[in-house]
C-alpha cells in the first residue's frame, strides 16, 4: 500500500547504569519532547523529525546534558585541584552557564597538560572541552577534541577499556547529530563490542549500545540489523528492568518507527500498541509520553484504514 505522511520520532532517553552517559548519543538520557514535521513518507518524516529530536537530546533546559561521562568511566587523578576543576566544567556546562564553564575547563586542560600528560585525567578534560565546544556549535573543534580524546583514552589505557567504549560513544552521537550516520555506526559497534566483552551480554549498557545502533541502522537503510539490534536490545530491558521502566516504551517505539519506515505498517501497529501500554504503565494513561504514544498509534491507524488521523 501507499504510505501515506506518518509522523515519527526517534525517542530520546538512555537507560543509564553505573553512571555511564554520553554526551551525545542517539539514545540519549535528557527527557525531551519529540518536534516532528509532516512530510511526503514515513521515511522522510523519521529523518526530519530525528533532525530536530536530536539537538533537544542532547541539549537540556541547563544546557549539554551528560558531559561527566567520561569522569565517571574513568579513574580519578591523584591531584584534588584537578578533580575538582573536572567536576566544575562539567556543573558548568550542564547549567548552560558557558561562559564560567569556558574558564574553568581551560584551567581544567593547563593543569591536566602540566601534571597528568598523556593520561586519563588530561582525556577527561579534553573531552570536557569537548563537550563545551558543542554546547557552543563550534563543529570542527569539538571534532577535533572528541578524537583527540578517545585517542588519548586508547593510548594510556588499552583500546578495550570501559572509558574508551564512553569515548566512542560521545564522538559517533556526536556524528550522529550532525547527519552523519555512516560515520557514528562503526563507533556504535566498537563501544558495543568493548561493553559486552567487560560487563557482560545483558548488561544495561550493552542495551544501550544496542538502541543507539539501531536507531543508526534504520536511518542508514540497514533494517534488518536495525531489527534484530532493537530485538535484542527490548529483551535484555525486558529482563533487567521493571515492568513500568520508560525505557520499554522507548525501545519498543524505537522499534515501531524501524517497521514504519519499510512500510510494514501492520507490525508497526502491534509494536505501537505495545508502547503506548508500556507508556501507561511507566507515566499513566493521561501523560504527556503516552499521548505521544498514542498520536503514533493513530497515525499507524489510519494508514491501514486509509483515512487521515486526527492532528
Amino acid at each position: 500500500m501507499k504510505i501515506k505522511t506518518l509522523t515519527l520520532s526517534i525517542t530520546a532517553a538512555i537507560f543509564l547504569s553505573a553512571g555511564s552517559m554520553p554526551a551525545f548519543a542517539a539514545d540519549p538520557s535528557a527527557k525531551t519532547v519529540a518536534k516532528t514535521t509532516p512530510a511526503k513518507s514515513a521515511s522522510k518524516t523519521s529523518k526530519k523529525s530525528v533532525a530536530s529530536t536530536k539537538t533537544a537530546a542532547a541539549v537540556g533546559v541547563g544546557g549539554l546534558v551528560g558531559v561527566s561521562s567520561i569522569a565517571a568511566v574513568a579513574a580519578m587523578s591523584q591531584t584534588p585541584e584537578l578533580d575538582e576543576l573536572n567536576k566544575s566544567c562539567t556543573k558548568e556546562i550542564t547549567q548552560g552557564t558557558l561562559p564560567k564553564a569556558e574558564e574553568v575547563c581551560a584551567q581544567a586542560l593547563t593543569l591536566a597538560e602540566k601534571t597528568a600528560p598523556n593520561s586519563k585525567p588530561l582525556a577527561t578534560a579534553i573531552s570536557h572541552q569537548a563537550s563545551l565546544f558543542a554546547a557552543q556549535d563550534k563543529v570542527q573543534e569539538a571534532e577535533t577534541g572528541y578524537k583527540k580524546a578517545l585517542s588519548m583514552y586508547e593510548s594510556a589505557l588499552n583500546p578495550n577499556h570501559l572509558a574508551v567504549a564512553t569515548a566512542l560513544s560521545q564522538l559517533a552521537g556526536f556524528y550522529f547529530l550532525h547527519d552523519r550516520y555512516a560515520e557514528a555506526a562503526p563507533l556504535y559497534s566498537r563501544a558495543l563490542v568493548i561493553d559486552e566483552r567487560a560487563l557482560g551480554s545483558d548488561h544495561a549498557e550493552v542495551a544501550k549500545d544496542l538502541y543507539n545502533l539501531s536507531t543508526v541502522n534504520s536511518l542508514l537503510g540497514n533494517y534488518k540489523d536495525a531489527e534484530a539490534q532493537s530485538q535484542r536490545c527490548l529483551k535484555i530491558r525486558e529482563k533487567i528492568l521493571a515492568a513500568n521502566d520508560p525505557a520499554l516504551a522507548r525501545t519498543l517505539d524505537r522499534m515501531g518507527e524501524n517497521f514504519a519506515l519499510q512500510g510494514r505498517m501492520d507490525e508497526a501497529l502491534r509494536v505501537y500498541g505495545l508502547a503506548v501500554k508500556a507508556s501507561e504503565k511507566a507515566y499513566g494513561a493521561d501523560a504527556a509520553e503516552t499521548e505521544a504514544y498514542k498520536s503514533k498509534l493513530a497515525s499507524v491507524q489510519s494508514q491501514l484504514s486509509g483515512t487521515s488521523a486526527t492532528p
